[in-house]
């Protein structure tokens, strides 16, 4: 059940920040562990995360929303996400 909240939540931050999802802020710094805890309370755990496994769903018109995959590792989900990405058309952003 925790893959279902989890693949949610990477779709929804990957589509607002329209970059892929990992434990960096939205202008791409690195974060402490501080700074991810404090930002997920505060947006939200339903719309924000640094648990890699999000894509924005990019096209020539820009951001259409987002993908999210969780339940394997960081290696079988890019790996799931970029086929997705590549059977909508849509731009890889890695």
């Amino acid at each position: 059940m925790i893959s279902v909240h989890s693949c949610s939540a990477k779709a929804v931050c990957a589509a607002s920040n329209r970059r892929p999802i990992g434990s960096r802020g939205a202008q791409g710094q690195t974060l402490e562990d501080v700074q991810v805890l404090y930002l997920t309370l505060a947006a939200g755990p339903k719309n924000w995360t640094a648990i890699n496994g999000g894509w924005p769903i990019m096209v020539e018109t820009g951001c259409l929303g987002g993908i999210g995959v969780s339940g394997g590792t960081r290696k079988q989900d890019a790996e799931i996400a970029e086929a997705a990405l590549g059977a909508l058309g849509a731009v890889n952003t890695k």
